[in-house]
């Protein structure tokens, strides 16, 4: 109990951190993410993953601005304990919609750890990844490829309904902030957090195949910029901004059951 808590400490301190001196807040409209995903079960409760997403465009314009399809491995050790591969491949007319609005990266692979346990009748997951978000030139874009850290932890609990349906409340919080090994010397000091991101969600299982997630998230992006002055060089305003997007979205996933899966498997929310 004593190692979750301190997670969930190192966790509150960082959103804290990046709430607390927060100058300027601007909340964007609502952006809709639609998911589909195709899961194979593999020996145990290993998996491979393919899923296809599109958002929309919350400044408005075409209705849907970017789509994303993803892939991933998974490899459980035992109950607790597991890793694996990803890569994100992102295309649109817009190139900064990755996971997080703001965050640019067209190609996308990484790899992650996860620790699964329990808090009374609740499960409780910690996820850490690593990633590399690559960028291409598209329409005279200057973004820049970065190394990502990403922090999720989230806590859920199955109910069963029937032979075949039950459904999971879930709650997640998950923090990302650029790997920074060496900062310029004239390079503004960075945000504890860039981005920060809070989903509430209930998984619908109604068959050991088919299930789908209606969910809700507001993400927010940690902005620090130069601060504005008036003409005696006070500061009006300051450089610090939090950029907050409602999101609401729809995970439908199909499970096919591999000749070495059993349909009883312990299959992880579709926010892998």
């Amino acid at each position: 109990m004593h190692y979750y808590s301190s997670i969930l400490c190192v966790a509150g301190g960082c959103l804290l951190a990046t709430t607390a001196t927060a100058q300027r807040r601007d909340v964007r409209s609502l952006t809709l993410l639609p998911e589909a995903q195709v899961e194979l079960a593999l020996k145990g409760n290993d998996y491979l993953l393919a899923g296809f997403n599109l958002i929309t465009n919350p400044d408005g314009g075409s209705t849907f601005a970017a789509g994303q399809f993803r892939l991933g491995y998974e490899h459980f050790w035992n109950e607790r304990w597991s890793a694996g591969a990803t890569l994100r491949v992102l295309g649109g007319s817009n190139y900064s919609y990755g996971d997080f609005l703001g965050l640019d990266g067209n190609v996308t692979p990484g790899v992650l750890v996860r620790h699964s346990g329990k808090i009374g009748a609740f499960n409780f997951g910690q996820r850490l990844a690593l990633e590399y978000a690559t960028t291409f030139d598209a329409v005279g874009s200057n973004n820049e490829s970065r190394a990502l850290t990403r922090l999720r932890l989230d806590l859920d609990r199955v109910f069963p309904l029937g032979e075949k349906l039950a459904i999971r409340p879930r709650i997640a919080y998950e923090v990302v902030t650029y790997l920074r090994l060496q900062r310029d010397e004239n390079q503004l000091k960075e945000r504890v957090v860039d981005f920060g991101n809070l989903r509430a969600e209930v998984g619908v299982r109604v068959s050991p195949r088919i299930d789908f997630t209606p969910w809700v998230a507001s993400q927010t992006r940690y902005f620090k910029g130069l601060p504005s002055l008036d003409i005696n060089g006070n500061v009006i305003r300051s450089g610090r901004a939090n950029f907050v997007t409602p999101l609401a979205g729809l995970d439908v996933r199909l499970t096919l059951l591999g000749k070495k899966s059993n349909s009883d498997r312990q299959q992880l929310p579709t926010q892998h």
